[in-house]
């Protein structure tokens, strides 16, 4: 919605012959984060925001959605937030789904409208604050991290066109922010060669680390130059040791996904190749 290619045109479905969403059952469409997911943008949206092909990488299936909405700025018009929380008129996607954003044309592309009544459900839910469902905001038990940008499903990279210099971090539950800090997030070069275990290695410093939302915990690492440039780097968030990032219980992350406290986690990308 907020960053769409012209060609990414959909086939109608997830619309009903009244033009309303479907999905998601019998239940009605609130002005609730879950429900909006299941009746707009997965049946809807995600029929081209999805997968490594993403138009810019901007995915709206069901584990990405949030983080890449809410307080994220839009590509298209930087300026702007996709979703402004409590702020529907100064948020992108509203542009976008009714037709008079300055750039690209309405949303969903190539199908009809949204109703204006699924619109003001969408409206009401940013206007309440823009928060996660609790039950998607619950975390039962060791807090862990996924990357939501760049996608990493063990073939994508950052194109020079996509790589906004953003890294973006979900985690399933609350950290306590204040253990996120330079000491406990790391941005390493391999050093033009892939590997980081021969001495070529170079720390990406001045990190900028912003929080996006709490609950859950969305993280946007940036780099000071804005983009990267081509190479494979390994992000590092420490679960171990005097620096581990920790949940709001005290308990550090379960960065490996191992079920267990205490490990770190890591992910490489890469920009401008495939890793």
């Amino acid at each position: 919605m907020a960053s769409l290619l012209p060609g990414c045109a959909g086939s109608g479905a997830g619309l009903d012959a009244n033009g309303q969403p479907i999905g998601g059952g019998q239940d009605p469409l609130v002005a609730d984060f879950a429900s909006i997911q299941s009746h707009v943008f997965t049946p809807i949206c995600a029929q081209c925001h999805v997968g490594a092909a993403a138009p810019l990488g901007f995915r709206l299936d069901a584990a990405s959605a949030y983080a890449m909405l809410v307080n994220a700025p839009s590509v298209e018009v930087p300026s702007l937030l996709r979703v402004n929380p409590g702020h529907p008129e100064s948020s992108y996607i509203i542009d976008k789904i009714e037709g008079h954003a300055a750039v690209g044309g309405q949303m969903p592309l190539g199908q009809p409208p949204l109703p204006q009544s699924t619109i003001d459900v969408i409206r009401q839910w940013i206007t309440d604050g823009a928060q996660a469902s609790a039950a998607l905001a619950a975390s039962s038990g060791p807090t862990q991290l996924r990357a939501v940008a760049p996608l990493v499903d063990g073939s994508q990279s950052m194109s020079s066109t996509d790589n906004a210099g953003d890294i973006v971090i979900a985690a399933d539950g609350e950290l306590d922010v204040s253990s996120v800090n330079a000491a406990s997030v790391t941005l390493t070069a391999s050093g033009g060669d892939g590997t980081f275990s021969d001495g070529n290695e170079s720390s990406i410093g001045n990190l900028t680390i912003v929080v996006r939302s709490l609950n859950p915990t969305v993280l946007d690492i940036r780099p000071a130059a804005g983009t990267l440039a081509a190479d494979t780097y390994q992000l590092t968030i420490a679960g171990t040791g005097s620096t581990a990032v920790l949940d709001l219980s005290g308990a550090a992350i379960d960065g490996a996904g191992t079920g267990a406290r205490g490990s770190d986690f890591v992910m490489r990308f890469s920009v401008g190749a495939q890793l």
